[in-house]
């Protein structure tokens, strides 16, 4: 009965790594984005990966493989892999210039040199099964055992180490986007994260599983990495739509030449300031730094520099003060406005997103705002 159970499982994690493959490997890009040519490589990769994956749990079924071994090297291989795989896959849609293969490189040879020093050991010592946590404990010593309670340590302060460079990268991308978009909270592309910590779950998940062994808990994991890689592989082929709105935020910026005199001075940010305040040109609709440099002719970099110097914030804070305090004039000059109306006339589309955007300047949302002046009058 347990072994059926685990073909079956083991059948449906198969039959949804092959499909994805094929989807990954087949999924068509838009020809006229150069920007997507990481993204297009991540896809091949993840498509072997997928396939590489399914072939492995395959041979495992073939062949008569002990049902319990703890600390296996074959799973700490796919483990550390796979740790390495989603989160470069993942930061790739955030930085694609940062993964290189020198980059992956850099990763990946850690794991090469354990499987050589190994290969070695075992040639001298063998390749011991561990069936139990007694026999892992009485065999702790042994060469071989030594080298793969090594790769698992390696494998928990990998685990760490990826998500430290997966959170630099979330908060980098977060802050390029407010740098950007004055509206960029829909296109924060919040999957990824859910992708990378149900990913390291998994990965948590897995520590403990090679060390203390159930068939219950076993069918579990199986079970949740047949969802995670449905899942995963659903979300990701999604990326070339939120490409097309975040390609001038993740892009190299091409510098254009500007036009405004002593684009160095306070005097000059004053002079651009005053001009984006009379024309109101922040209660546009949409609006991103990339629009306003070419309104006031001048580069994006020395925009964004502008507002972080001069203001303080990032754009996407700096617009949202100039509406909410465009806002609160309007509500104290035309209390019959409704906060719809008034949403719109500052540049939001959704009051929603208008209501959240002032409580965050202010503290308190528009409604609250409007009490309180009654409460006052």
């Amino acid at each position: 009965m347990d072994s059926s159970i685990t073909l079956y499982v083991n059948t449906t994690l198969i039959i949804s790594c092959l499909v994805f493959a094929i989807v990954f490997f087949a999924f068509p890009l838009p020809p006229n984005l150069k920007g997507l040519k990481s993204y297009k490589v991540s896809l091949r990769t993840l498509g072997a990966a997928y396939f590489l994956f399914a072939f492995l749990v395959l041979i495992s079924e073939a062949i008569d493989e002990p049902e319990v071994d703890l600390l296996s090297v074959i799973n700490l291989n796919i483990s550390s892999l796979q740790a390495i795989l989603f989160t470069m896959a993942l930061v790739i849609l955030l930085n694609p210039a940062k993964v290189t293969r020198k980059y992956l490189l850099k990763h990946v040879s850690p794991i090469i040199a354990f499987d050589l020093v190994y290969t070695l050991v075992a040639l001298r010592w063998g390749n011991p099964e561990i069936s139990n946590l007694d026999a892992l404990v009485k065999l702790s010593l042994i060469p071989p055992i030594v080298i793969r309670e090594c790769f698992w340590l390696f494998f928990v302060i990998q685990l760490g180490y990826l998500t430290t460079i997966f959170i630099r990268e979330v908060k980098n991308y977060d802050k390029a986007l407010d740098d950007y978009f004055s509206d960029g909270y829909k296109i924060h592309i919040r999957w990824v994260s859910i992708c990378y910590y149900s990913a390291l779950s998994l990965g948590i998940f897995g520590v403990f599983m090679m060390c203390l062994f159930s068939f219950v808990w076993e069918i579990v994991f199986t079970l949740c990495c047949v969802v995670y890689y449905v899942g995963f592989g659903a979300c990701y082929i999604q990326y070339p739509r939120t490409f097309i709105k975040i390609e001038p935020v993740i892009s190299p910026v091409i510098p254009i030449p500007e036009v405004h005199l002593k684009v160095n001075n306070r005097f000059s940010w004053t002079e651009l300031k005053s001009k984006v305040l009379k024309e109101k040109y922040y209660t546009r609709m949409g609006v991103n730094i990339e629009d306003m440099a070419q309104y006031l002719k001048v580069g994006r970099t020395t925009l964004s520099g502008f507002i972080n110097k001069e203001e303080g914030v990032n754009f996407n804070s700096w617009i949202r003060r100039l509406r909410i305090d465009e806002a609160i004039r309007l509500l104290q000059e035309n209390p019959e406005y409704s906060l719809s109306q008034i949403s719109e006339m500052v540049g939001y589309s959704e009051p929603s997103n208008f209501s959240r955007q002032f409580k965050t300047e202010t503290g308190i949302s528009p409604s609250e705002w409007c009490q309180q002046k009654r409460i006052l009058a």
